[in-house]
């Protein structure tokens, strides 16, 4: 897993960016039908049909080769041949599951407005620098605006769906017992207060770097110069942040100041930082009050992933699917 850049870590919990945009991971998860596209229908050529609704073979081929090509399968060997055959049924059955589930999130009016969906998709937009970052993401992933849309539309009708079809308690004496069994995770690592001031040029980065030595409000710099769009209005706060939460570069000089000490320059993948740390925290065991909100959710969302898949299953026993033999180039 990567790491992530500074003005991620203060929004990583509860956030899905690489799920959404990660189609090969959420292909071969199981169950995750979530983050399946809905796919151009182009052509004419039929995968599969789902209760009347139609599955074309382009669609399906055009996520079998994003596949393909992030694995290196190579069809011209009979091995990698074999791959892509199992990769396609493997993609179609995901497809079949998001027909059906949409059609049900249509059935229980459970689909998401077009409020909902933009709202879904500014969120995704804040995790990177600049809307260049953004559109370069989704090209490298060979996803259009308009199907990452789909996938949100399609993530936020599961949701939807889960809280009607699979509702879920889970009681205090199952929180207890669950913390008891996992409580090292729920235990607070070292942290520090950092805020940070991004730069493109090293020569600038020694500029700013000189009007804080100078006294400067390290604040006002950075809501003067941060190229961080997601701490520059906050004077380059990033909050309180763990160990591996940050590239490494910026993770060793962050960790090594003391409070109020600003770094010198460090330079990253994304640039040249100012680091300046206001608190730091030592470790502390966690409290059952301090986890019980996190392994509430934790619970809930197991059993209610689990519940739904469930569902899925019954749904799908009772469709009208038929499938054709020609699903592979």
């Amino acid at each position: 897993m990567r790491r992530i850049s500074p003005w991620e870590a203060r929004r990583m919990e509860g956030r899905a960016r690489i799920v959404l945009l990660g189609l090969a991971a959420a292909l071969l998860a199981a169950g995750a039908v979530a983050a399946i596209t809905m796919g151009m229908q182009r052509g004419t050529a039929v995968a599969a049909t789902v209760n009347g609704e139609v599955i074309y073979i382009n669609e399906l081929n055009e996520q079998v080769d994003t596949l393909a090509k992030q694995y290196g399968l190579d069809p011209s060997t009979a091995d990698g041949a074999r791959q892509r055959a199992e990769v396609s049924r493997v993609v179609l059955d995901q497809l079949i599951e998001q027909r059906l589930v949409l059609q049900e999130a249509r059935r229980q009016s459970a689909l998401p407005t077009e409020t909902q969906i933009e709202d879904q998709l500014q969120e995704i937009k804040r995790n990177f620098p600049t809307q260049r970052d953004f559109e370069l993401a989704l090209a490298q992933r060979n996803l259009t605006l308009a199907e990452l849309k789909d996938r949100l539309r399609t993530n936020l009708a599961v949701r939807n769906l889960m809280v009607k079809v699979a509702p879920v308690t889970v009681t205090d004496a199952e929180i207890e017992q669950y913390f008891r069994e996992h409580r090292s995770e729920f235990d607070r690592s070292e942290q520090v207060h950092v805020r940070h001031i991004l730069l493109d040029d090293e020569n600038q980065a020694r500029l700013v770097l000189a009007k804080l030595r100078r006294g400067e409000p390290f604040g006002d710099l950075a809501r003067q110069y941060s190229k961080d769009p997601g701490s520059r209005e906050q004077g380059g706060d990033l909050g309180f942040v763990n160990r591996g939460q940050l590239v490494s570069e910026f993770e060793q000089a962050a960790f090594a100041l003391q409070p109020k000490q600003i770094s010198d320059i460090v330079k990253t993948q994304y640039g040249y930082h100012l680091i300046q740390v206001l608190e730091r925290r030592p470790p502390q065991p966690a409290t059952l009050e301090q986890a019980r909100d996190q392994i509430r959710r934790v619970l809930v969302s197991s059993r209610q992933e689990a519940a739904f898949q469930e569902w899925v299953k019954k749904i799908k026993a009772q469709a009208k699917i038929s499938r054709t033999d020609q699903v592979t180039k």
